[in-house]
């Protein structure tokens, strides 16, 4: 389900891409969408980035199935989840024997991706010594299973996905600059929850929704307030947890109207917290404070005013008025 509210979004509705599970109608997506499509035509190897839980693997699903790859296999491996001394046998497979306990063969995800798509989740958690082997087998397309001479060159198209700041980690000798440009050929930077504030009622609409079929119930709704409170929260785990705290609202409601008593605890405590210390540096006047919090709020949205305005609490006219009252007076 693709939510489309202006001209450039209805172009993409037109081209038919399979995007159902990506629910948008921000204009900040509008750039995903476009590379999304642009790298679904083409074989190229695709680095996604974003914080965790912003939707990376669903724009990795979106890749492989508008592609010529379709029909092969979305192979999905997450290295934050595999031991450090079995990622080589995740990744290229092994035959019996090849070290304690492999009692019989294993097809690595390379192989199971043949003439599909193979998805590396988390990159950036992946040792330097098997970053090396990743490279080796992106270079020759050869894929070699622990304990084994033979070779087999599966066609793959590789997908990598990372909250990390891999150049951050090159820098710090953490991560191998070869395999990031091997990786990074198109890349893909999907914006995080709190930057579109306009996709929350669509969110939570589809989630609740998706639960009411799930659980077999009628699908409640969320009151203006409620999704308000929710767009003015920061979402540190993005739409995975706006996912979490919608199926939480959802269980314990006891009408069919989810409203702020329904809001769970936890996020209740981080919007309304018992007291905020803020630190001022010395010498700093009321209006030092005031510039630093707008500069940080524009920041924040990407110099978009408008949104920053909102965020604030003034007009965008109060915001303008500001900015060029500042300007004037440098």
């Amino acid at each position: 389900m693709l939510i489309l509210d202006s001209q450039d979004k209805k172009a993409y509705a037109e081209k038919r891409l399979k995007f159902e599970k990506i629910i948008t109608c921000s204009d900040l997506m509008l750039p995903v969408f476009d590379h999304t499509s642009r790298a679904a035509a083409v074989d190229s190897t695709v680095l996604i980035t974003g914080e965790s839980g912003s939707g990376k693997e669903l724009i990795a699903e979106a890749i492989h199935h508008n592609s010529p790859r379709s029909d092969g296999s979305f192979v999905v491996v997450n290295m934050a989840a595999v031991p450090e001394s079995l990622i080589e046998s995740e990744l290229f497979g092994h035959v019996a024997g090849a070290f304690t306990g492999s009692n019989g063969s294993r097809v690595g995800r390379f192989e199971a991706a043949h003439h599909g798509t193979l998805f590396i989740d988390e990159i950036g958690d992946l040792a330097l010594e098997c970053q090396a082997k990743l490279l080796r087998v992106m270079e020759n397309h050869c894929v070699t299973p622990v304990g084994s001479n033979d070779e087999s060159q599966p066609d793959v198209r590789v997908i990598a996905a990372t909250n990390r700041d891999l150049k951050q980690m090159i820098h710090d000798g953490e991560f191998r600059e070869e395999l990031y440009y091997r990786l990074n050929v198109v890349s893909i930077d999907l914006p995080p929850l709190r930057e579109r504030p306009e996709d929350i009622g669509p969110l939570v609409e589809h989630f609740l929704d998706e639960l009411s079929r799930e659980y077999n119930r009628k699908t409640p709704t969320a009151d203006s307030e409620l999704i308000n409170s929710l767009q003015s929260y920061h979402w540190p785990g993005n739409v995975r947890q706006l996912r979490n705290c919608v199926e939480s609202m959802f269980v314990l409601a006891d009408s069919s109207t989810l409203t702020m008593d329904d809001l769970p605890e936890s996020i209740r405590q981080e919007k309304h917290p018992d007291h905020v210390r803020i630190d001022i540096p010395e010498g700093f006047t009321m209006e030092d404070v005031e510039k630093a919090v707008v500069r940080q709020t524009l920041d924040r949205y990407r110099g978009n005013r408008t949104r920053a305005a909102k965020s604030l609490g003034i007009s965008v006219r109060t915001l303008q008025r500001r900015l060029k009252r500042w300007i004037n007076s440098q």
